[in-house]
This record gives C-alpha cells, structure tokens and sequence, in this order.
C-alpha cells in the first residue's frame, strides 16, 4: 500500500475466477488511474481458477508488491465465499468490490468513493442506466433481488450490484460472520441501514463468458 496520510485509504477487493485475459490489464489501469489519488490497495482473490489466473496474478504482486496482495482458496467456493476472503484481508477505510471482467469502468471508483465519504453512508451501491450482462446474469440478479426482498426487506429501489464500497464499521460487522457459505449483501442488509446508490456506467464484458452467473 502507498504511504501517504493525506489521501484516503481505500481497498478493493477482487474475487477472480477465470480471468486470466482481463485481470492483468484491470489491475494495471487500477494502479495507473488510483494510485496517485488513493492510498491504495488491490486485494485478488483467486477462486479456484482453472485456467492461469493464478499464475498471472502472482506476478502482479511481484510487479507491484506494495499495492498488490494476492490470496489463491483450495478449490472453488464462489464469489461471496471469495468476497469474504478478501474482506478479512482489507486494511483501509473503505472498501471496494468489484469484479474481474471491466464491465465496471475503473474510471467509475471514484464516484463510488465519493458518495460514500459526502453522505456518511456504510454503503454505497452501483446501478446501471442500461445493464449489459448476460441473460443467465441477469436472471441471477432476479433472484437475489426477490430473495433480499422477501427475507431482508430490501429497500425496493436498490439493486444489489456486485460493484459496491463499504466503510470500515460495515466490514468489521460483516467479518464477524464465520459460517460457511456467507451472502454478502444480505449480510450488510442486516448491519445497517445507512445505504446509499449511484449510478454508473456499465460495459460490455471483456470476455466471451462470465466466470460466475449470480450477480
């Protein structure tokens, strides 16, 4: 991480599963668009990879190991599972997930962070004027949508995007959860109501496929 007091200490959390044509160019428009604005941090979680994801983010972390930390699961244990991984390794004030595909403009972070920082929200949500993912995507994200609003009593106008920034109360609540099989958004719905939404540009994925479909 970057030294320097005078900026604002953020994470981002990245759960990879199968990225290894996106993750090295992700990462490196990260450090070169944040790092001089952001004590940064790039956390990457590989999620039991097949292909050389691995392989291509350990050698992130050795080209930049003062920004980059890399942890690599056993096996394959999903994306909340992976989420939560790189939750509990995060250090900084706040906290960004996003994921490994560049449907999230790098560009878009800084938004995010504002947000969260003017409004003194725990969290603060993506939404997309105009979603581009899958139709397998997209029906995951209706059904994580009916889940929250059944069980959680999810506000009906906020949409649980995996691009998100959490401050530290909020991952120090959520990190308390040792179970398996957590769900990170239902885990916020439940730590606290100051929730915040802003909207943000959403691209094509950079990949033919998505690693993971319930987003």
């Amino acid at each position: 991480m970057n030294i320097n007091s005078s900026l604002t200490a953020l994470s981002i959390v990245i759960p990879v599963y199968n990225s290894d044509k996106t993750i090295a160019r992700l990462v490196d428009e990260l450090i070169e668009h944040l790092s001089l604005i952001y004590c940064l941090e790039i956390i990457l979680v590989n999620d039991g990879s097949s292909d050389r994801s691995e392989e291509i983010c350990i050698s992130l972390h050795e080209k930049y190991k003062n920004i980059v930390k890399f942890y690599s699961l056993s096996k394959n244990v999903g994306e909340h599972s992976a989420v939560m991984a790189g939750l509990n390794k995060a250090i900084s004030d706040y906290v960004v997930i996003m994921d490994d595909d560049f449907q999230n403009p790098v560009s878009e972070i800084s938004k995010l962070v504002n947000a969260i920082i003017k409004n003194n929200f725990d969290v603060v949500y993506s939404y997309y004027k105009e979603k581009r993912h899958s139709s397998l995507r997209n029906a995951g994200s209706w059904f994580n949508d009916k889940v929250a609003n059944i069980m959680l009593e999810k506000p009906k106008n906020l949409y649980l995007s995996s691009f998100k920034i959490l401050n530290r109360f909020l991952v120090n609540e959520i990190i308390k959860y040792k179970a398996p099989f957590p769900y990170i958004d239902g885990l916020i719905l439940q730590s606290t109501d100051k929730i915040g939404r802003v909207e943000v540009e959403h691209h094509e994925r950079q990949q033919s496929e998505s690693g993971y479909t319930m987003k």
